[in-house]
């Protein structure tokens, strides 16, 4: 609950993530030995961990959308909910779960994990500003890219906006049902723009535990949180292939084609 709580109360709006990187900076000198970290100049961060051919993948966003962050703000726990307070306004204020949440896995995973890369995108909140941005070659040598970024603890999104961004092999041995869960379709996010960008490995968004993700009375479900990084740890610790995926557009396959002169 301490680390989770350190991201609770600090205040990452789009546009000035600064603190949250500094936090998660501090985190892996203090906790995360033997994890290299660097940042480009939008504020993604690059985390890896080990030596290996290739890495199982993880990604999240550093941003939230939540403009309300009083001086008092504490975590409140109700049974198994947790929530945001100022007790001088007398008011929930949301956690920034959506995607702290997903912050707090990556970093667990990092600890537990012998090898794993981890990205972290700035400004997903404002249009995926980030990974629509990032450093592509970092994912070369990536088996596949999980992202805890949905909301509730059921969904995974395999396809966003209509456009799949993963193998159907990669879908099946996700096992999704076997674990609670059931694959639907979301709309935007970062591994939407990582697909669209040629990561040319499949990715998912996995589901992070928050509800009313945006609005002042977000809260996070702690057991399906849990349930998420227990999920996510085992999906690394099982597959150790590499799950390939393109994703091409009617238009994009018959202008290639018509680029190589083999239009027809």
């Amino acid at each position: 609950m301490e680390l989770l709580t350190k991201l609770y109360k600090t205040h990452a709006p789009s546009g000035d993530e600064w603190n949250i990187i500094c936090l998660i900076m501090r985190h892996v000198t203090e906790h995360l030995p033997g994890v290299e970290v660097r940042m480009d100049r939008h504020g993604n961060m690059y985390l890896k961990k080990g030596d290996a051919d290739n890495y199982p993948t993880l990604a999240c966003h550093l941003d939230q959308v939540q403009k309300i962050h009083s001086d008092d703000f504490v975590l409140k726990r109700d049974g198994d909910m947790l929530y945001g307070w100022s007790e001088t306004n007398q008011r929930r204020e949301g956690l920034g779960a959506d995607d702290k949440n997903g912050i707090w896995v990556c970093l667990r995973c990092l600890k537990e994990l012998p090898c794993l890369k981890v990205f972290m995108a700035t400004g997903e909140e404002k249009g995926c500003i980030g990974s629509n941005r990032a450093d592509m070659s970092f994912f070369r040598n990536s088996l596949y890219v999980l992202e805890p970024d949905c909301r509730g603890g059921k969904e995974i999104h395999t396809t966003l906006r209509g456009i799949p961004c993963a193998s159907d092999e990669f879908v099946a041995d996700l096992q999704a049902e076997a674990n609670g869960y059931i694959i639907t379709e979301g709309k935007g996010s970062d591994i939407l723009a990582l697909t669209l960008n040629d990561i040319g490995v499949s990715c998912a968004n996995i589901p992070a535990g928050y509800y009313l993700p945006h609005k002042d009375d977000e809260y996070t479900i702690l057991s399906e949180l849990e349930h998420t990084y227990q999920y996510v740890k085992a999906i690394i610790q099982r597959l150790s292939e590499r799950y390939p995926h393109y994703y091409r557009s009617e238009t994009q396959k018959r202008a290639e084609a018509y680029m190589k002169g083999s239009y027809q």
